[in-house]
């Protein structure tokens, strides 16, 4: 899990066969071990970059339109969003010459760009394209057709024993090329996911409405849409071996620090049920994009951002330090995503020397990009979305679920139980809906004393949380179970995450929005630190004296920019960055007649 003040990775790097120094990108796929304001194309070209919610609109029916369309319809989309790097011929209408150094490397990162949507959405897991990275040239595309053959007849497929079979090819297929004059390091060798990718995407759709209303609300790309698909193929039971869980891979301590807890629940019978909210997409959803969020903040550009998810913010720090020192290419006009972009293309090498920084993170972001595009054209159709009511009981309340059950049974309200409305009983639906709770399956609906749980409140501190069809609050109040804490039920439904009115909005959350917009042009000062605390102090209050979910959200998303920027690689940063951008600002014209070493000369004592 991303981790604010250390650059190494919560992640396990995928298995990779190296030869030389060529780095093959050979993982499952799985991180088994996970930005400004959603604008028009336009405000993206003048450059901003809002961290606050956004407030164009008061609500989220213009994203997400209630019949069938396109990822590419929705102004969120990245090449809209994000136009100057994925859109190239808009980035020519910016001012770059062919002969360019910020050209050559922007046309670069659209080539591994390029690679990895093949990678993801047009290769299939039998799939090995082999491309020469110096010139971006496709040298061969080997397939297991015997292999793809039994696959599309309806045979049983184990991936890990597909993949198996690719190393070995892999390695093949570098000596033969090596053996054609290609320079080893130069091979670069890719395997298709595109077949796990759709399985992917099939487990999200009953989540995929709140994740793109979600990312609106943030404002965000819908890049962040594709985190769980990088990480788990979206899968809610993955851990990772440094113990990262959920879809998005977090950290233990990230997850208690959010509110995600695992703790046990008794039942009627004395025994114990486990609860793991992290198993939840519901409980772990928010909490992973609202941290995203202020990682995209403490950076300075959604993108980064992204890559700082999975490899922390302390190696996006570094590698800026080295495009200062040792890139070449920083100017005046350079920021932190001619940085970024640098460190992941010819910069690789240089940047991964002295960091985590390694092959799976330098495509992490081109990943989600490519999982992305393998599904932007297809219709997507949010009838199938989960709907439910999230709610907590009173402090010091208890209930059973056989109450709980017996309510719902006898209600007259109109219960949408949504995708698990076709499970055979009652139990089951309530099963289906909570994910989390660890409760055994029953076939013909009978509830067991062992599965009888007692809910209550909370447990040492930790909030208690289960899920109810919607419709199942007033259920329950008809029964005159007044049990619940109205003020923590959460609806997940069409009006969830609605974008916030412009009086909610504050001249803090404006300040806060200037804040995040100078930080992308290397606004890594003290000067903006100290504008950072007094704005987090004007938040803390905001949201003690007004405590909605917008102030709450408002208030985790600086609490996690403030935690990096209070940290020693942002203080290395600050530093390098201050001498980097002041002797820019101080070189005289015109520079020809400059008697003086080269920029890296300056600051190379600052690489670590």
């Amino acid at each position: 899990m991303p981790r604010p003040t250390n650059p190494p990775t919560r992640h396990a790097e995928p298995r990779h066969i190296v030869a030389a120094t060529i780095v093959l990108l050979l993982g499952t796929g799985i991180g088994m071990t996970v930005s400004g304001h959603l604008q028009s194309m336009a405000q993206e070209v003048i450059g901003t970059l809002r961290p606050a919610v956004a407030s164009t609109s008061p609500d989220t029916t213009s994203l997400v339109p209630p019949r069938l369309f396109t990822l590419r319809d929705l102004p969120t989309h990245p090449d809209a969003v994000h136009s100057s790097y994925f859109a190239p011929e808009m980035y020519a209408s910016a001012g770059v010459t062919p002969r360019d150094r910020r050209h050559e490397i922007h046309e670069d990162f659209r080539a591994l760009i390029d690679l990895f949507e093949k990678r993801q959405g047009v290769d299939d897991n039998f799939t090995i394209r082999v491309t020469r990275d110096d010139t971006h040239e496709l040298l061969e595309v080997y397939v297991l057709k015997e292999d793809r053959r039994r696959f599309e007849n309806g045979a049983d497929v184990d991936w890990p024993t597909i993949d198996a079979k690719r190393r070995v090819h892999t390695r093949r297929l570098v000596d033969k090329w090596e053996n054609r004059g290609v320079p080893r390091e130069e091979i670069t060798v890719k395997w298709g996911r595109a077949n796990q990718i759709d399985a992917a995407h099939e487990r999200d759709r009953p989540f995929l409405a709140y994740e793109l209303r979600l990312t609106n609300y943030l404002g965000l790309s819908l890049l962040p849409t594709e985190i769980g698909t990088v990480e788990t193929f979206n899968r809610d039971d993955m851990v990772s071996h440094v113990g990262a869980r959920s879809r998005y891979q977090m950290m233990p301590f990230i997850l208690r620090r959010s509110g995600v807890h695992r703790y046990n629940l008794r039942t009627e019978e004395g025994s114990w049920v486990e609860v793991a909210e992290d198993r939840h997409p519901l409980l772990t959803m928010e909490p992973a994009f609202r941290l995203l969020r202020g990682y995209v903040n403490a950076v300075g550009h959604e993108i980064p951002g992204i890559s700082a998810y999975h490899t922390g913010p302390g190696n996006i720090y570094k590698l800026y330090r080295k495009f200062f020192t040792q890139s070449g290419a920083f100017d005046s006009r350079s920021t932190v995503m001619d940085a970024y972009m640098w460190a992941i293309t010819d910069g690789f090498e240089t940047v991964r020397k002295n960091s985590t920084f390694g092959p799976y993170s330098r495509g992490y972001v081109a990943s989600a990009y490519g999982s992305l595009r393998a599904i932007d054209n297809r219709p997507i159709d949010l009838s199938n979305t989960m709907r439910a009511e999230r709610v907590q009981l009173e402090p010091g309340a208890s209930l059973m679920l056989s109450d709980i059950l017996a309510a719902l049974q006898r209600s007259t309200s109109s219960l949408n139980w949504s995708l698990v409305s076709d499970r055979p009983n009652l139990y089951e639906r309530f099963r289906g809906l909570n994910p989390h709770l660890d409760l055994a399956p029953s076939e013909d609906g009978e509830l067991s004393p062992s599965d009888n749980v007692r809910f209550v409140s909370s447990v040492d501190g930790k909030a208690v949380r289960f899920f109810l069809p919607t419709g199942g609050v007033d259920a329950l109040e008809q029964a005159g179970i007044d049990a619940l804490d109205e003020h923590a039920t959460f609806r997940f439904d069409d009006e969830t995450y609605q974008l916030p009115s412009e009086n909610e909005r504050t001249v803090w959350d404006r300040r806060y929005d200037d804040l995040v917009s100078d930080i992308k042009d290397f606004g890594f000062t003290t000067d903006n630190r100290d504008r950072l605390l007094g704005i987090y102090d004007a938040f803390e209050r905001l949201a003690e004296e007004s405590p909605t979910h917008y102030r709450h959200t408002q208030l985790d998303i600086i609490q996690t920019h403030r935690r990096i920027w209070l940290s020693n690689p942002w203080e290395s940063l600050a530093d390098a960055a201050t001498l980097a951008t002041g002797k820019m600002r101080m070189r005289p014209q015109p520079p020809e007649t400059l008697d003086t070493h080269p920029l890296d000369d300056y600051t190379r004592s600052l690489d670590d």
